[in-house]
C-alpha cells in the first residue's frame, strides 16, 4: 500500500513520524481522489479498528472534514488542522500539498483548550440541555 509515486515517499513519511513523535499511534494519507496511499500502525501497538475500518474510514472521511473545514479559508486564512476526539481514540488531520495525513493518538493525549471546553460543555448539556 505504501507508495514512491510523484515525488510521495509515504513509508519514509511514517517513519520519520514515528521516529519523531512516540504518542502517533497510526499514520494514514490519502489524495484528492480517495486513494488510500498509506495506512499504518505504530509497531507493537494493537489497533482499536479493524484492518478494513482503519481503510475505509481513511480513503473517505479526511476528504469529507477536511474539505468542509477549508471552505472558510477565503475568509479565516489556511487550515491548520482538524482535531476529532472521540472516547476511545484522538484523530488529527493535516492538509500537506495534495494530500491528507491522518495521524491517531491514545485518548490520554491531551489538547487543554479543547478538553476544557469539552467539560464545560457536558457539565453544562447536562445542566440545561437535558439527558
Amino acid at each position: 500500500m505504501g507508495e514512491c509515486v510523484r515525488g510521495l515517499d509515504v513509508e519514509k513519511f511514517a517513519e520519520e513520524a514515528f521516529k519523531r513523535d512516540n504518542r502517533i499511534c497510526y499514520v494514514g494519507i490519502v489524495d484528492n481522489e480517495h486513494h488510500v496511499l498509506l495506512s499504518k500502525m505504530r509497531e507493537g501497538i494493537d489497533s482499536i479498528l479493524t484492518s478494513e475500518d482503519r481503510h475505509n474510514y481513511v480513503q473517505v472521511m479526511p476528504l469529507i472534514i477536511v474539505d468542509a473545514a477549508e471552505k472558510l479559508q477565503r475568509v479565516l486564512g489556511n487550515l491548520e488542522s482538524v482535531t476529532v476526539r472521540y472516547e476511545k481514540l484522538l484523530f488529527a488531520f493535516f492538509r500537506v500539498k495534495k494530500v491528507i495525513v491522518l495521524l491517531s493518538y491514545n485518548p490520554d493525549v491531551t489538547t487543554p483548550f479543547i478538553s476544557a471546553s469539552s467539560d464545560l460543555i457536558r457539565i453544562l448539556g447536562t445542566m440545561y440541555l437535558g439527558e
